[in-house]
């Protein structure tokens, strides 16, 4: 009910479709009006949900070209990376909370979620510009070192860290990339004679791409590295041999039709709303939260700008477009929540910084990427270096 009545309610209101599951999960759990509270059986379906959801961010995560970017790449991702990281360590400190705790929040003030503007760059044709390439390959490359980040220190809170382990994630990259030269060659043995995809009855290549999704997990659980990290690395390994856009429909349908859902109303139903009727110091939290990520992104962003030779706006439009906080930072709060290191107060805390950051940042981008985005009739580079006149933007 809250997937399909409260998403149409909210999307005619212009708020983002993720925002109005988490309210309507807020409204209709034991916060609001109280009609359901997740049990065994919706956490379960809830966490399949966050993996297909850690799948598909992986999936959709591609690099785009970066050919003579590199040491704009870096810079960005660096500056866009540590800034908010040191950000959300030294607000949650002040606040009273263990290192532990700080080093988490730091984690999830890294991530960003440079996928809900993805159609927008696009629609503005920013997405091939010095600008857009910068952007994409600066956030993407922020996640997965945010996820790299996560798995290190969840292994050293729940176990002994060694040298043993630092050779484990070296044996663990070199395997990732094996499989990821492997998988294209499998996948043309086995489908190399077969009917055309639109006619696959019985789903095969489906069948393949889900058994490359189970079999990172468990490889991944073998050696004690969550699930929704081994999710974002098999989407990100399959991200160069699936094309098809037919499977990708069929696997944006079972994710965003049913089990991406059931997480984001979750998350909402698990938000203690209480937590803000006790005191000052919750809402003064989330408060605090709110402003220092996005002071922080913007910052970060408008540096690497000026550092990397763009424009006031165009290093302000980087820390805009990389300041929403959607997968990455809910993936990290739920699984955080879980594991008894965030508190109710730090949950809804991010839960707010989530649909403050969804719902303002793609305004403010637009507004600032309208005189970013080439216009007609002038001379735009491109990734081969050749002079050619941009469309102006439908």
């Amino acid at each position: 009910m809250v997937a399909v009545i409260f998403s149409q309610i909210f999307t005619r209101m212009k708020i983002p479709w993720v925002v109005s599951l988490i309210i309507g999960g807020i409204i209709l759990g034991p916060s609001g009006l109280d009609m359901f509270e997740p049990d065994q059986t919706i956490e379960f379906l809830a966490t399949i949900g966050l993996v297909f959801l850690m799948f598909m961010a992986g999936l959709e995560s591609r690099l785009t070209s970066t050919k003579g970017m590199k040491k704009r790449l870096v810079l960005t991702s660096l500056l866009i990376g540590a800034v908010p990281a040191l950000t959300g360590i030294a607000i949650t400190l002040a606040f009273g909370y263990e290192m532990e705790t700080a080093v988490l929040m730091g984690i999830i003030f890294m991530s960003s979620a440079i996928a809900l503007l993805i159609p927008q760059l696009q629609s503005q044709k920013i997405i091939g510009t010095d600008i857009g390439r910068v952007l994409v390959g600066s956030a993407v490359t922020v996640d997965a070192l945010s996820l790299v980040l996560l798995s290190i220190y969840l292994q050293s809170v729940t176990t002994s860290f060694s040298p043993i382990t630092l050779l484990m994630y070296g044996g663990l990259v070199v395997l990732i990339a094996f499989i990821g030269w492997l998988i294209p060659k499998v996948r043309w043995l086995a489908f190399s004679v077969r009917q055309p995809v639109e006619q696959d009855l019985f789903e095969k290549e489906l069948r393949f791409i889900v058994l490359v999704l189970i079999g990172f997990v468990v490889l991944f659980e073998v050696v004690g590295l969550h699930s929704i990290i081994a999710a974002f690395f098999a989407g990100l390994v399959l991200s160069g041999t699936v094309k098809n856009s037919l499977i990708k429909a069929k696997l944006h349908a079972i994710s965003y039709g049913f089990l991406v859902p059931v997480f984001f109303v979750v998350i909402g139903a698990q938000t203690d709303l209480s937590v803000f009727g006790e005191g000052f110091g919750a809402l003064f939290l989330t408060v605090s939260i709110v402003v220092g990520l996005i002071a922080s992104k913007t910052f970060s962003g408008w540096l690497a700008g000026r550092l990397g030779e763009f424009s006031n706006r165009e290093g302000v439009f980087l820390g805009v477009a990389s300041m929403p906080q959607l997968s990455t930072s809910l993936a990290v709060a739920f699984l955080g929540f879980g594991e008894g290191l965030l508190d109710q107060s730090l949950l809804a805390a991010i839960i707010a910084l989530s649909i403050v950051t969804a719902t303002v940042a793609p305004i403010v981008a637009t507004a600032l990427g309208r005189d970013i985005a080439p216009q007609e009739g002038v001379a735009e580079k491109t990734t081969d270096g050749e002079e050619e006149y941009a469309e102006k933007s439908t």
